[in-house]
């Protein structure tokens, strides 16, 4: 089955609204709650398929315009079901000058015997935002598939104008590797990788160097200042909604920090929503914003 899915975002006024899109079966895009509750646009791409098959190709195109802010979101964790020969998505991000984009999809389980490549290829303004991230499981744990895929194969490529500022490849074949030993899963079940690319990187990272000082129920992570502009996280767990819910709280401090370092100075004192990052990156305020967080533990940087 070949499924196509194309999503184009444009700055109208005030809001970002979503102009052009295209998808078939079994995908759908849809708006994600009131089109003009905010400013920026969210959407949730959803699915009546119960996963991918073999042989299955899945093309995702999505245009970020100069200015446009755009949350995406899915329905549920991605399965991918036994294959002969494999199943192949690829996913190309546009972000235009001054543009955010923020996806953080649910996990990608793999079932045992399946096979599947993702290619992720972002180009975006120096100017523009991006907040991206993945989970990974090592199968059906509970049905005692942990591993029992044959390959799994997931490139992300960002390029800023016309230089590559971040190149993640992982390649895992449980059948070649040990993925139970250090430098892979090391007995963890999920990892989960978030990346930032923006102008406010750097600061960012100051930022968690105060923020990410505690330890968070059991996940352990590492972050990691990859070049002037790109930071990535990334952490490993046993349970993939408690990493999910995770990355998507670090996701929403980054846009939340992304958005308040972009208000004009003179703004400043009369944002509303782009102020609250201020108490967000409180380290009193973690607690509550991060609920599960525990005793300390970092581990080094992946």
């Amino acid at each position: 089955m070949l499924s196509k899915i194309v999503i184009n975002a444009e700055k109208e006024g005030e809001l970002t609204l979503l102009k052009d899109s295209y998808h078939n079966a079994p995908y759908k895009v849809v708006h994600y709650g009131s089109r003009h509750l905010q400013k920026h646009l969210e959407l949730i791409l959803m699915s009546s398929s119960p996963g991918l098959m073999d042989e299955d190709e899945v093309t995702i195109t999505v245009d970020v315009h100069e200015n446009a802010h755009l949350k995406l979101f899915t329905q549920s964790f991605s399965k991918l079901h036994p294959m002969k020969k494999g199943a192949v998505q690829k996913t190309t991000v546009n972000i235009k000058k001054g543009g955010v984009f923020k996806y953080i999809p649910h996990p990608v389980t793999p079932f045992a015997n399946s096979i599947f490549k993702t290619v992720n290829e972002i180009q975006m303004d120096d100017s523009a935002t991006l907040i991206w991230g993945d989970i990974i499981a090592s199968g059906r744990v509970y049905s005692g598939e942990s591993f029992a895929f044959k390959r799994f194969h997931s490139v992300t490529k960002v390029t800023c104008g016309k230089k590559l500022v971040l190149l993640d490849n992982q390649l895992l074949e449980p059948g070649r590797q040990p993925m139970e030993s250090i430098l892979f899963y090391e007995g963890y079940t999920h990892q989960a990788t978030l990346i930032y690319v923006s102008p406010y990187a750097e600061e960012l990272k100051a930022e968690l160097d105060e923020i990410l000082v505690e330890k968070f129920d059991h996940i352990d992570f590492g972050f990691t200042q990859c070049a002037p502009n790109a930071v990535m996280l990334r952490g490993m767990g046993k349970d993939g909604g408690v990493l999910h819910d995770w990355l998507s709280t670090m996701g929403q401090l980054c846009w939340e920090f992304t958005k308040h370092k972009a208000q004009p100075e003179d703004e400043e004192n009369e944002a509303g929503e782009e102020l609250a990052v201020v108490d967000a990156l409180a380290p009193e305020a973690q607690a509550e914003a991060l609920e599960t967080v525990a005793e300390p533990l970092i581990v080094d940087a992946v």
